[in-house]
């Protein structure tokens, strides 16, 4: 898989709503570091339960404002934590925390345009 990092469709149907996804989308620059944090601190620790928990919730925020590949980062972390395969989970994790970083910064630069 190797999808959009922002779904072009998504942008597309929201340009008339750009002030609103510009908000959207500094919502989740603002507050999905902290989760990643609690992700890479559950995969550390071994705890599934949690680990499952934030990959799906960060998999729905995701899904609402169309990033792609994070979405689909955190489908495969879940998917790995249900099969209890830590393994895989870290291999997910280190594709997500990349993919995250890039869409941070597809991110403030939609914000940062006029």
């Amino acid at each position: 898989m190797n999808s959009e990092l922002i779904d072009t469709k998504f942008l597309a149907s929201m340009q008339e709503k750009k002030p609103f996804v510009k908000k959207m989308f500094a919502v989740f620059v603002s507050q999905e570091p902290k989760r990643i944090q609690q992700i890479r601190e559950s995969l550390e620790s071994g705890d599934v339960e949690t680990l499952r928990h934030l990959a799906h919730s960060l998999k729905g925020g995701s899904a609402t404002i169309g990033a792609e590949r994070v979405r689909e980062d955190c489908l495969l972390l879940e998917k790995a934590t249900k099969a209890n395969d830590m393994d895989a989970a870290r291999e997910c994790f280190s594709k997500l925390e990349h993919d995250i970083h890039d869409t941070y910064a597809f991110m403030f630069d939609y914000i940062a345009e006029e």
